[in-house]
């Protein structure tokens, strides 16, 4: 049997080399590099250049913008609103405290009625929702009037007006502030009433109506009693109660009113000490009356929105 001679052994298939990472053409090495993109070690090294930026101050490719926009300054008639804005808000804080505040000196450094005109009928508040005096009764106002029918007068009915405007505010979401004027004014009309002397309630009492009848009513105080300070209270009040009721007059009974008459109400609420008492009632009504007053219509005051409004919301109470 004769053996093949041997021959050289087939090459065996090479595997392709993996040539070094050093000895390969770099695709961004330093011979092909873009010269406006500089080292990033350079980059993180100089201070000098801004993230995203390069040496030159132009933006690298594929690097985002900066998003830093400069400030711009506000412009004059936004500085002056802000101005004035925080000027206003200091006097509200100012006023609101003062108003609420203990009566002292200090309400002297604002002039003459300055202070009660702005905080009075909207801004208006007070502690008396809080112990120790709490406020506990109902204060209601109310007006009748004189008409002149044909040749003969007639006296209307006493109308509750405070029941009449607190409609604007009873079961609402947003209740009107003009909602409780009747409500003040008979609150401050019988703490100026309760201030006069004896004589001079008296003589409130009685009735002035012809000619110059309120220089006669505060030439009558006058006479009666040296407490100038009590007496300009009470006119102011008086007045404002006069001018109040000659607008409700009218709004309800027409132009042909003569003079109307108004009297304060107060009834307080059952003491606390009986409230689970089941028979327990409501204390007396206390009255301060007045006599019947000419009419008096205020400075810029609108009649025909005034009735207006009292007419729909007396019609709603009186279908």
């Amino acid at each position: 049997m004769s053996r093949k001679p041997a021959g050289r052994p087939a090459p065996r298939a090479s595997k392709p080399s993996v040539p070094d990472a050093a000895s390969l053409p770099s695709a961004v090495g330093p011979a092909d590099a873009d010269p406006a993109v500089p080292d990033a070690g350079a980059v993180l090294a100089d201070p000098t250049i801004a993230p995203g930026r390069t040496g030159d101050g132009t933006h690298a490719p594929g690097v985002g913008r900066d998003k830093t926009v400069p400030l711009k300054k506000r412009s004059k008639v936004l500085r002056v609103v802000m101005t004035l804005a925080a000027l206003f808000t200091a006097w509200h804080v100012f006023a609101s405290f003062l108003w609420i505040a203990p009566v002292s000196p200090l309400r002297n450094v604002v002039p003459g009625k300055l202070l009660s005109q702005y905080m009075i009928p909207f801004l208006g508040q007070s502690w008396s929702v809080f112990a120790p005096e709490p406020i506990n009764g109902d204060n209601r106002m109310k007006v009748r009037a004189v008409l002149k029918d044909g040749s003969a007068e007639r006296t209307t009915e006493w109308l509750n007006v405070t029941d009449v405007e607190t409609q604007l505010m009873t079961h609402k979401l947003f209740p009107a502030r003009a909602g409780n004027q009747s409500i003040d004014l008979a609150s401050d009309y019988r703490g100026a009433y309760a201030k006069l002397n004896d004589k001079q309630k008296a003589a409130v009492n009685l009735n002035f109506f012809q000619g110059d009848w309120a220089g006669r009513v505060q030439g009558t105080l006058t006479r009666l009693g040296d407490n100038t300070a009590d007496i300009g209270k009470y006119i102011d009040v008086e007045f404002r109660a006069d001018r109040y009721a000659t607008q409700v007059a009218k709004a309800v009974w027409g132009e042909n009113v003569e003079r109307v008459q108004f009297q304060m109400e107060r009834q307080n609420v059952i003491p606390f000490d009986e409230r689970h008492n089941p028979d327990a009632k409501r204390p007396a009504v206390q009255l301060t009356p007045s006599g019947w007053r000419g009419l008096q219509v205020a400075k810029n005051q609108s009649e025909e929105d005034f009735a207006k409004t009292f007419k729909r919301l007396y019609k709603e109470l009186h279908p």
